[in-house]
């Protein structure tokens, strides 16, 4: 496993990772929070950037910290990361999980989780081969979750699954909670949301 690496990138290349081995899980996320952040950074920077959207969800792939290593910005810098990243709230209460790129607005991180934890959720269309232009083509149409809160439940194609799959949330727990699985983001405090950031409001229209 640790033979695989890929490049990740945003669509311009200015945010730039990269991947050491295959992922903990890749998923497309139907909830009503992962699609509105997809279509409000698809909508303020159009063509530019690199959708995360798949199937009218959220395409999003899982690795462990221990397997990503940035490149660009460096996460130990917080003026690189102000001036790079900025980051989305759902609704004026929502937390900011979710980090734009301010240079071509593609969404990178879905989920970027704090020091104890030990993985980050990443944008499944930024994923490519070495070469950093094949773009990673799953080998199996990933699972569509959380389809009972889809905006257009229909539409969606299978395979497809209400909320998650048991299989998918224990390996989710297993990796999040497990002390022995290598790697956090601790000492990357710069990569997460602090009060100069950017941060804008995705407001909530299906409540």
């Amino acid at each position: 496993m640790s033979s695989c690496s890929f490049i990740y990138r945003c669509n311009c290349g200015n945010f730039k990772a990269k991947i050491i081995g295959l992922p903990v899980n890749s998923v497309v996320c139907h909830c009503h929070s992962c699609v509105a952040a997809g279509r409000y950074v698809d909508e303020k920077f159009g063509p530019k950037n690199t959708s995360v959207l798949r199937n009218g969800g959220a395409h999003i792939t899982s690795f462990t910290a221990a397997n990503i290593e940035f490149e660009q910005p460096d996460f130990t810098d917080a003026e690189q990361h102000v001036d790079l990243l900025g980051w989305l709230r759902i609704g004026q209460h929502g937390e900011p999980f979710r980090a734009y790129t301010k240079c071509c607005g593609t969404l990178v991180f879905t989920l970027a989780t704090k020091s104890l934890f030990t993985y980050c959720g990443l944008n499944g269309n930024c994923i490519y081969l070495n070469d950093g232009i094949t773009p990673l083509q799953p080998s199996a149409e990933p699972m569509n979750i959380m389809t009972k809160f889809a905006f257009d439940a229909e539409k969606v194609p299978e395979p497809k699954c209400n909320y998650v799959t048991l299989g998918l949330a224990w390996n989710v727990a297993k990796n999040i909670l497990n002390p022995f699985v290598s790697g956090t983001f601790k000492g990357k405090d710069a990569m997460f949301y602090n009060e100069r950031s950017t941060l804008d409001t995705v407001p909530i229209t299906w409540e």
